[in-house]
């Protein structure tokens, strides 16, 4: 399997099991009262963030995998 499509794979599912986390952490946040539950729900929105740019990152890794190998079955001269 190409690396880049192993290391795309590896975000999604990180990003997956920290979604998980955030829900997790939300869940606890709804029993808080005040400032408290102010700041669980601020470290969800950044957890949501990171999973946001995680799920980008490995999209793009994938279009590139993908434009290389069409790249490199169009180049003829290309045999390695």
């Amino acid at each position: 399997m190409n690396r880049l499509i192993r290391t795309a794979l590896t975000l999604f599912a990180s990003a997956t099991v920290m979604i998980f986390l955030v829900l997790k952490r939300l869940e606890g946040a709804r029993n808080m009262v005040g400032k408290a539950q102010a700041s669980e729900v601020q470290m969800a929105y950044l957890g949501i963030g990171i999973v946001a740019v995680m799920l980008i990152i490995g999209v793009g890794l994938v279009v590139t995998a993908v434009l290389r190998a069409r790249k490199a079955k169009s180049d003829p001269a290309n045999h390695g």
